[in-house]
């Protein structure tokens, strides 16, 4: 009966969507290279004040493995406000960003899957909070960039433009960083300050320094307001390095079509405070992760330069002694415009996997077996105009909540974005 009430529901909201969208032109599609429906509504500054709004909202269902058979649905609101101060204030290449989020709604992961990666990226705690605030001033024409303010590492650190197409959360925040630490990564930001040096297209530096312990949003962080800086919650430093093969020209009409881009970047963290040891022995003081990351461009189908197939590809990897995630490696293809009907559509294909620490112990003191979660996943993103997208997903969850090992769960729903 559940399962029937689940597909009941997809269809409906699958065929209202579609309605919408077939009347909608084909030249209002959302611009190329547009794929993540959860972080960043699209928002062109015209008069030095915008208010971009996206609203996401999905239905998914367990239909096999897990821990029962249920159907959940979840809903992200997220607010904005753009201030362009040159515009504004005559203050050169200087701009102000506030975001709210508000989410509600069930969590499968808690209710019938409890796998170790959340399956949804847009699963949180429920309520009105602060999603992040801060200030940017750009320097030499872009060279330089410094943003300070409540950031979110997950924002501009290890994350593949490719991999943001994908719902389950392991293909966003890595989790060598987001199991390991408290680090301000969806749906918590931080205080901090980020600087990036770019001397040109092909190479890129940035840092960045956090508070060191964001809270938790079910208990000491609700709505994303705790600005602390104490020292007993330590800092966390970010470091990227990252190379553009052959990065494309500003004017669209000098691109070839024959030539693939590729994005490649090697970073890492550290953490300042003390970490308990997963073996329960003594503490250890700071931790660190190391992560490779690749967005590659692989073949050109259509006229425009975003038209055909591309990859990624992440790894990162922490000590065994002091973290959850000891290893995490993830890969996927993309491939847009599936037809030349939908020259904007994206059909994907994604596997991850996270290794834990092999010296978990439970509770009891007892070692824990197993100590990894695989998840395939097949996605495919319909935009219908610049405004609305529908998007199809299908998870295969291999020994969920990787200690111990549980039976492969099967999670298939669709998310509905759409942006004012």
């Amino acid at each position: 009966m559940r399962k029937r009430r689940f597909l009941w529901r997809l269809f409906l909201a699958s065929l209202i969507f579609l309605s919408i969208g077939n009347g909608l032109r084909a030249q209002d599609a959302p611009p190329h290279g547009q794929t993540s429906s959860r972080d960043s509504p699209v928002s062109q500054i015209d008069r030095g004040v915008t208010f971009p709004v996206e609203l996401t909202t999905e239905v998914l269902g367990n239909l096999v493995g897990g821990t029962s058979r249920e159907v959940i649905a979840d809903t992200l609101l997220n607010l904005g406000l753009e201030l362009d101060l040159t515009k504004l204030a005559h203050w050169p290449d200087a701009t102000i960003s506030i975001r709210a989020i508000y989410a509600g709604g069930e969590s499968l992961t808690m209710k019938a899957v409890h796998d170790f990666n959340t399956l949804s990226n847009i699963d949180t705690y429920d309520g009105v909070r602060l999603y992040d605030a801060w200030f940017q001033q750009e320097l030499l024409h872009g060279t330089f960039s410094l943003r300070l303010g409540q950031l979110l590492a997950d924002a501009e650190f290890f994350n593949s433009d490719y991999a943001s197409l994908f719902l389950n959360s392991s293909f966003g925040a890595i989790p060598v960083v987001s199991q390991n630490l408290d680090a301000p990564v969806f749906p918590i930001a931080a205080p901090g300050a980020r600087v990036r040096f770019m001397p040109d297209d092909s190479f890129y530096f940035q840092s960045a320094v956090f508070s060191g312990d964001v809270g938790k949003p079910e208990r000491n962080n609700k709505h994303n307001l705790r600005f602390s800086l104490s020292e007993a919650d330590g800092v966390l430093l970010f470091l990227e390095a990252g190379y553009v093969l052959h990065p494309k020209p500003k004017d669209p009409g000098a691109i070839r079509n024959k030539i693939l881009t590729g994005t490649y970047k090697l970073g890492g963290d550290f953490d300042s405070k003390d970490f308990a040891d997963t073996a329960g022995r003594r503490s250890h003081r700071g931790n660190y992760s190391i992560y490779f990351v690749v967005d590659q461009e692989l073949w050109h189908t259509g006229p425009h330069p975003t038209d055909g197939l591309a990859g990624f590809a992440r790894i990162g990897i922490a000590p065994e002694d002091r973290n959850t995630v000891t290893f995490y490696s993830d890969a996927g293809l993309n491939f847009r415009g599936v037809s030349q009907l939908r020259p904007q559509d994206i059909l994907g294909i994604a596997f991850s996997y996270t290794q834990l620490s092999d010296k978990l112990i439970s509770p009891s003191g007892q070692a824990l077996s197993s100590h990894h979660e695989e998840i395939l996943e097949l996605s495919y993103q319909a935009a219908f105009g610049a405004h609305f997208i529908a998007q199809p997903d299908l998870q295969f969850i291999f020994n969920p909540g990787a200690v111990p090992s549980a039976a492969t769960a099967v999670v298939a729903g669709v998310r509905l974005n759409i942006q004012f």
